[in-house]
């Protein structure tokens, strides 16, 4: 008799060991899948562009998902979108472009994604607009203003317009993704500040010019001309892809001499034959002026960002106008 109440015993603990067992297993899983559950939870943010990609990478950092529609070392300006990239788009919950015409396809995406019920953040919006400067001796196609219209796309390069731009997008990640508001707000105060101070930095290292006259490639550098109270001169206008006239390249020419010009910017993805052309004949030194619409693969995989760009387009500013 003993010997069968011992048996029972050891056989109810043995139970009451697999029971254990597997409300532990259970429990596991079920932590997994809410991990799982809230991995999925993370905020789909589809952008236009570089600068746009940078600005929510800033703001969203491991909170959001993010997909750049322009490809790496791609020029944005006469980039088509593929039907790919069109369906993955009804995934996304928030799709951020730049506006102004910068992306062709970019109002017909926002009103398609709006007519989803999708968030729509048109950063061009944000900030003050400035008017494509008509001078003379720029490139002026019809192709050109039936893309661009009359405002000048090239936003980012005024970094208050950054900020304005990167408040926008830290408020609507507030209101989507409550959970992580104070994530949001804390990225987007330091990402000012960043901004502010560089900033900051041209005023000062620009302020002692001694000429306000800069001759690039293309049309891009309103925003930073009109920041910095610089004169911008283009070889060709907002494409950078436009080739001038012989006429337009000798008025170039003429120009140079006349402003007593000693440099002329090339870009890092788009640098039209003209400018060389240009350089030879006026016996112009070269350096890099980067618009930031794009970012090179080399640059993207080390690490470099809108802020290292900017501070190595500051340098050569630098050579050309303060040196």
């Amino acid at each position: 008799m003993k010997k069968t109440i011992v048996l029972i015993l050891m056989s109810l603990l043995l139970l009451s060991g697999c029971s254990n067992n597997d409300v532990t297993k259970n429990t596991e899983e079920t932590e997994t899948k809410n991990i799982d559950k809230n991995t999925s939870k993370k905020v789909k943010i589809s952008v236009s562009t570089y600068p746009m990609y940078y600005i929510a990478n800033e703001i969203g950092k491991d909170n959001i998902d993010l997909n750049m529609l322009v490809p790496i070392g791609v020029d944005p300006h006469e980039y088509e979108l593929s039907l790919k990239q069109t369906k993955e788009l009804e995934d996304t919950d928030i799709f951020l472009y730049n506006g102004s015409g910068l992306e062709h396809w970019g109002k017909k995406v926002s009103q398609n994604m709006k007519s989803k019920s999708k968030k729509v953040i048109e950063a061009s919006q944000y900030v003050q607009l400035l008017d494509i400067e008509d001078n003379s001796h720029d490139i002026h196609s019809a192709h050109e203003e039936t893309i661009h219209g009359d405002k000048d796309p090239h936003i980012w390069l005024d970094p208050t317009n950054v900020d304005k731009i990167a408040r926008e997008v830290s408020e609507q990640l507030k209101e989507m993704d409550k959970e992580n508001s104070d994530v949001y707000e804390k990225n987007y105060l330091e990402l000012s500040d960043k901004l502010k101070k560089l900033d900051d930095k041209y005023n000062t290292e620009l302020k002692n010019k001694k000429t306000n006259t800069i001759l690039v490639s293309h049309k891009a550098f309103a925003y930073l001309a009109n920041r910095y109270n610089l004169e911008q001169i283009a070889v060709t206008g907002i494409s950078p892809d436009a080739e001038p006239s012989p006429k337009s390249i000798s008025q170039l020419i003429d120009i140079t001499k006349e402003k007593d010009i000693k440099y002329i910017f090339f870009e890092v993805l788009s640098s039209p034959k003209s400018v060389e052309m240009i350089a030879q004949e006026s016996n112009l030194k070269v350096l890099t002026l980067n618009p930031v619409g794009g970012i090179t693969t080399e640059e993207f995989e080390s690490g470099v960002d809108y802020i290292d760009i900017m501070e190595d387009n500051l340098e050569n500013l630098k050579k050309a106008l303060v040196d």
